[in-house]
């Protein structure tokens, strides 16, 4: 049943039915979504006068509605701290040379599959709570939902999308067979140093390879994950077609993910930077197919947010331009500029 409420009356846990849309035609909420703190704010934001949503059957006219409320960032933040708890224990059990615990990367493959099931807003959710503390934990599980993602824009069937996401998830395994004064180091490694950091890709693969129950696909996307298409990547310097497709996504959802978090060394930078990074690196280093379809897809998500400029403005984000994905068109004020006209304007933060 759907009913027609204003957006006042918005509460998290009510489900949108009907996709909504901006004036300039962007997506801003896609129907069936569980609506969040974030995402009523971000309605409320665009000065809706009705909104439509699922509701229970109505006993009566007198009768109040009986929504139920689930509190999704809370139902976000518990399945994704059980997944950094099973990827702490891959890691302990690798640590004391027991082998890959299969069962332990099930669990996290299925729980990551799932939360796109229940139509969250991941990317709002991720975005909250990166942090530098525990980031070798943390970055497994974003880039591997990232790369699900990205396997699903991508249309992979189910077999495919859970062995890209198994190899997302091991992807920098080979990291624990490098010095840890090397991998927490809080400075510039020295070069030396990064020499011995190139080398997790192939420990993560010889990891791997002993394992029946891992498939060659799996073990040659951690492998590869680091090469480029025109062949400026490690280990091997492979070019373009020879480079696995899961290396070539797991290569974007590493990117950005190491960019847009907060390091003991670096600050996180604004996706918006990130995407322009992507934009430029397309034409030689990153594969074209995947990096349009995470640009095209991803960017979506940030139609009605606000961000801060490098000028100090607050600019609410309106449209995204599907030919410039990091210079989108902003609101100032009841002003709007279009980015990639006003070359001298960044956006710096995303509130």
């Amino acid at each position: 049943m759907k009913k027609v409420v204003n957006p006042s009356n918005l509460v998290p846990g009510m489900k949108v039915a009907q996709t909504i849309l901006n004036d300039f035609g962007s997506i801003i909420i896609s129907e069936n979504t569980i609506l969040d703190e974030h995402l009523i704010k971000k309605l409320q934001n665009q000065k809706l006068l009705k909104v439509r949503i699922f509701v229970e059957k109505e006993k009566s006219k007198e009768e109040k509605i009986d929504i139920p409320v689930t509190k999704v960032k809370d139902a976000f933040q518990n399945t994704y701290n059980g997944g950094i708890y099973e990827v702490k224990e891959i890691i302990s059990d690798l640590l004391s040379e027991k082998g890959v615990n299969l069962k332990n990367v099930a669990n996290v493959i299925d729980s990551v599959i799932s939360m796109t099931d229940e139509k969250m807003d991941l990317i709002r959710c991720m975005n909250q709570i990166k942090s530098s503390d525990e980031y070798i934990y943390t970055h497994s599980m974003n880039v591997a939902m990232l790369s699900m993602l990205i396997g699903r824009w991508l249309r992979y069937n189910d077999k495919k999308l859970q062995m890209l996401v198994q190899a997302a998830l091991l992807h920098d395994i080979g990291k624990i067979k490098v010095p840890p004064e090397i991998i927490n180091k809080p400075g510039k490694v020295t070069d030396s140093e990064y020499e011995e950091i190139k080398k997790h890709s192939i420990y993560g693969y010889r990891m791997l390879e002993k394992e029946k129950a891992i498939s060659k696909d799996v073990c040659l996307g951690v492998l590869l994950h680091h090469e480029r298409e025109d062949g400026s990547g490690y280990p091997t310097g492979a070019k373009s077609n020879l480079i696995h497709d899961f290396a070539k996504i797991i290569a974007v959802a590493d990117i950005y993910d190491a960019m847009t978090s907060e390091r003991v060394y670096k600050e996180r930078e604004s996706p918006f930077e990130v995407f322009e990074l992507m934009e430029e690196k397309t034409l030689r280093q990153l594969d074209v197919k995947v990096v349009s379809a995470f640009l095209n897809n991803i960017a979506s998500y940030y139609v009605g947010d606000y961000v801060e400029l490098d000028n100090g403005k607050i600019a609410e984000i309106v449209y995204i331009n599907p030919r410039h994905v990091s210079k989108p068109i902003i609101k100032v004020d009841e002003k709007y500029i279009d980015l990639v006209i006003e070359k001298n304007i960044k956006i710096k933060y995303v509130i």
